[in-house]
């Protein structure tokens, strides 16, 4: 039992010590797309996934976006950044 919680625990610190915040912007909503501020191609959908409590609205298109950088290789997207 310990070693299952030693190893769930390592792969939790894992996650956030290797996890980087990054911004962009917001392209559109649908389908919700995503360029970031140092990469100017376009986030792929399968690539970005969208914070559930983040509710964008048309006029946040446009606007800058907070990222996170998973190590699963896709983004959480957290919001619009004011």
């Amino acid at each position: 039992m310990h070693s299952v919680i030693a190893k769930l625990r390592g792969h939790a610190q894992d996650g956030i010590e290797n996890t980087q915040g990054e911004f962009g912007k917001l392209l559109s909503l649908s389908p919700l797309s995503v360029k970031l501020d140092e990469d100017p191609t376009p986030l792929e959908p399968y690539e970005l996934s969208a914070l559930r409590s983040a509710q964008f609205k048309p006029e946040d298109v446009g606007k800058k976006v907070a990222l996170l950088r998973c190590n699963n290789e896709q983004y959480l997207l957290l919001g619009v950044v004011e």
